[in-house]
Order: structure tokens, then sequence, then C-alpha cells
């Protein structure tokens, strides 16, 4: 009898210790970025029967559950810190091809331009279209660290409103002599090359065209870089009605094209639509497409993981879509080196899609997941561990003191 309560008090000892090995990674890991809490199960054991019936034979442990609730949410100063705010865990592929999952955020770019996890696997996610639009398929991402190709202006437009009192102005435009045009709009455009070109439009009120019924006439000229050398189709008119509203001319036939030194010949689509001519001050403003070459100048990250590159042109380039993956039970995964998680039989397979889609928690980025230890109560659960194992140490003890008396008894 003495050596099966000495047993049942081994795994009282054994038992414990493993719980308090619970505690101590909990408050190890209490400032890691996105770990769980961490808790030991315990079950009973049986042992002999007495009287039919049978007597407890110790203590086991039976499992181990981690707490998945919400870490705090903290700020940090990269773009590329992420953290999920609600269900899921992010997607990582690591140099062997295997997948792993974890809610720590803490990522960088690496020389190429993967996106890396926190343990220098690859980010996974989703390629996207210029819009960002999802292709669906899982893949790394990549965020481009090269120079944004220039685009030439093909399209230019000009809105506002020409003053209806403007004087009337008769003989050609003079780009050169302001009194030969009524007001003027300048646009940047920009060649094949990424070169920058000023695009100005000249515009002369030329009095009632002599349409029935009556209309004004507008006429235009346009100059690149204060030149019409090398220009075709850079000239025309416009008309208003009675009540200002554009009748004909807001959509010139041709467009307008330039010949450049050492750029590819510039072609224009000219689109005056937008304008009207009503009794005030001349107020018009011009748009073009085009830019010149850029440099990558930072990261965005939106709420449902798409990824925007900005660049030192003014231009935004969508270049991927962060995965989040969901799990029937996450109580089933199986943790591994770095705090990252395996998907299991227990767990059943990974629902991977974007952020924000289905049961899958949406991206807060500069910000990451502090562990959601509390340690308060583990420091409480530390005393009360310590006091269980106080407890199973003197029924040892006791237990030692009765096989000590037997052995004296045996002696005399």
């Amino acid at each position: 009898m003495a050596g099966d309560s000495l047993s049942v008090t081994e795994t009282g000892l054994q038992a414990v210790d493993t719980a308090m090995q619970a505690v101590s990674d909990n408050l190890a890991n209490a400032q890691t970025t996105g770990f769980n809490a961490e808790s030991v199960d315990f079950g009973t054991l049986l042992g002999e029967f007495v009287g039919g019936s049978p007597l407890g034979g110790g203590v086991t442990v039976t499992g181990i559950t981690r707490d998945f609730s919400q870490g705090a949410i903290v700020q940090s100063n990269s773009p590329t810190d992420l953290a999920i705010q609600g269900n899921g865990f992010f997607v990582f592929k690591d140099s062997s091809g295997n997948t792993g999952f974890s809610r720590n955020g803490g990522f960088s770019i690496g020389n190429n331009g993967d996106l890396l996890s926190f343990n220098g696997a690859q980010v996974m996610g989703y390629s996207v279209n210029s819009s960002g639009q999802s292709s669906g398929v899982l893949g790394t991402i990549v965020i481009p660290q090269g120079v944004l190709a220039p685009t030439a202006t093909t399209q230019a437009a000009i809105t506002g409103n020409f003053d209806a009192g403007s004087p009337t102005i008769a003989g050609p435009i003079n780009p050169a002599d302001p009194t030969t045009y009524s007001t003027s709009v300048s646009v940047q455009a920009f060649d094949s090359l990424g070169n920058s070109h000023v695009l100005t439009f000249y515009f002369q009120n030329s009095g009632p065209s002599g349409a029935t019924p009556p209309t004004e006439q507008w006429n235009w000229t346009a100059t690149l870089d204060g030149s019409t050398t090398g220009l075709a189709n850079n000239s025309g008119s416009i008309t208003f009605d009675s009540a200002g509203a554009l009748v004909s001319g807001g959509i010139p036939p041709s467009p307008l094209t330039a010949t450049l030194s050492s750029a590819a010949p510039m072609s224009v689509a000219l689109n005056f639509g937008a304008l009207t001519q009503f009794n005030g001050a001349s107020a018009a403003t011009g748009t073009a497409d085009g830019n010149a070459v850029g440099n990558p100048v930072g990261v965005q990250v939106s709420n449902n993981g798409l990824i925007s590159e900005s660049y030192s042109n003014g231009q935004t380039v969508d270049v991927g879509q962060v995965a989040i993956a969901t799990f029937q039970a996450n109580q089933g995964l199986q943790l591994t080196n770095s705090g990252v998680y395996e998907q299991t039989q227990a767990s059943g397979p990974a629902t991977i899609a974007t952020a924000g889609a289905g049961s899958a928690g949406t991206i807060e980025a500069s910000a990451l997941e502090s562990s959601n230890v509390d340690t308060t109560s583990q420091l409480v659960q530390l005393v009360v561990l310590q006091r269980n194992f106080q407890s199973n140490a003197k029924a040892l003890q006791t237990e030692d003191n009765i096989l000590g008396t037997l052995m004296q008894l045996q002696t005399t």
C-alpha cells in the first residue's frame, strides 16, 4: 500500500511540475508578439479497487489548452508590421516549402522584394490586378524594389468656366501676345521617356459664330513647352449656346500630336466637354494622364490586406494582398519553433482567404498583436502550484516516515 501511495504522490509532483513549466513558459513569453497563453489539463488515474469501487490512483496531464483570444494591438513604426483584428492566422512558407501559421505579423521586405515573416519565412498572399482585385491564386508576396516605368500622356482635359462677358477678340491667337487671347490653361505632360513637358491651351472669345440659333465661339490653340514646332491638330474652336452650355467642339476629332527630338511622338486626345460659358470670371483647370519615372518611397496596407506601393512620381500601385487562414479547431494546431503553428488532422484543413472574407479577421497596419498572457493571473497560478507541490511533498515526507517506522518494526 505504501508503494501505491508513493506512486500516487509521484504523479502529483510530476503533474504540478508540468503545470509550472506551462506557467513559466507563459511568463517567459509575456512580451512575445502574437504568443498564445497555455494551460495544462489534468485527468484522474484509476488505482486499486476497494470493496468493488475504484480508488483514485493519482493524476496525469491529459493535454495543453491554448488561449486563442485576441491580444492587445499596439502601434509600431513599421508600415509592414501587421496585426489581425479578429479570427485567423498569417500564412508562411519556409525555405523547405512547409506551410506555417502565426499571429505574429512582424514583417519586413527582403533584398529581392519578398515580404518576409519574423522568422525569415515568406509571407503568402495573392497577386492583384491594376484595380486591386485578388487573383485568387495563393503565392508569395513580392513588393517591387525597382523604378516604376514612365507613362506617356495620352489624354488631357480642360474643365471649368469661361467668362461670358469677356471682350470679343479678332484675329489669330498669338501665345506671345496676351491681348490676342482671353484666358490660358497649362497642364503637365510626359513623353515616353518620362520627360516633363508643359502643354498650354490659349482660348479666345471670338464672338457670335453666326449660327442659328445664335452661339458664341471660342477659338483655341496649344503649345508644347512654349512652342508650336512639331505640333499638329493643336488648334480649333468650341461654341456655347445662349444658356452657356457647350454645343460643339468639346471632343476634337483628331488627337493633338507632337514630334519630339529624343522620345517617341506624343498623341494626346483632348476633351473640352465639361466647359461652360457663364457670366463670371474665367476659372478653368486642366488635367492630363501620364507620369515620370518613379522610385519606391513607401508601402501602405489596407484593412483587407491590400498592399500598395507609392512612388516618388505620385503614383500608387497595388502589388499584393495578404492571406488569412482560419481553422475549424484552433486547439488542434501543432506548435513548432518560433511560435509557428502547423495544421493537423485535429485542427482540420486551413481555409485561406483575404482579410475580412468569411470568418477571417481584418488587418491593422503599422501594428502588432501583443501576447495575451495575463501576468497577474499567471503569478497567482504560480503561487497555487507552489502550494500544491508543497502538499504533495508533505505527503511524500509522511509516506517516507511511515516506511521508516515499518522498517524499524521489522528490525526489532
